[in-house]
């Protein structure tokens, strides 16, 4: 009897962190931050982000990367030249993306 309870148990554990972790893809999602932060990740493994900090207006592309709740951008054209090769990993819970202290949600 004892050991059926102990398994019960364990079974019930695993069951639970194992739903728990649940992984979710961001491919075709986009997210933002009032009218301030925008990201969209394509299927095809591209991104375009655009963000109005600082009223500075600017934009990036590139690619994208799933790595469990883990997503990684990487920058390879921006409309001011700058940030090319920049690498950004952001966190994701499948119904919100974190970076930093901003909090984008989905569309």
């Amino acid at each position: 009897m004892n050991r059926i309870i102990k398994v019960t148990l364990l079974l019930a554990f695993v069951f639970t962190s194992c739903s728990n972790n649940k992984s979710c893809s961001v491919s075709n999602l986009g997210f933002h931050m009032k009218s301030t932060i925008a990201i969209k990740f394509n299927s095809d493994g591209r991104f375009n982000y655009s963000d109005m900090l600082f009223n500075q207006p600017k934009s990036f592309w590139g690619t994208w990367k799933q790595e469990g709740n883990q997503i990684i951008t990487t920058n390879d054209r921006s409309t001011n030249g700058r940030g090319i090769g920049q690498v950004n990993t952001y966190t994701y819970d499948c119904n919100k993306l974190t970076i930093g202290g901003f909090t984008l949600v989905k569309d």
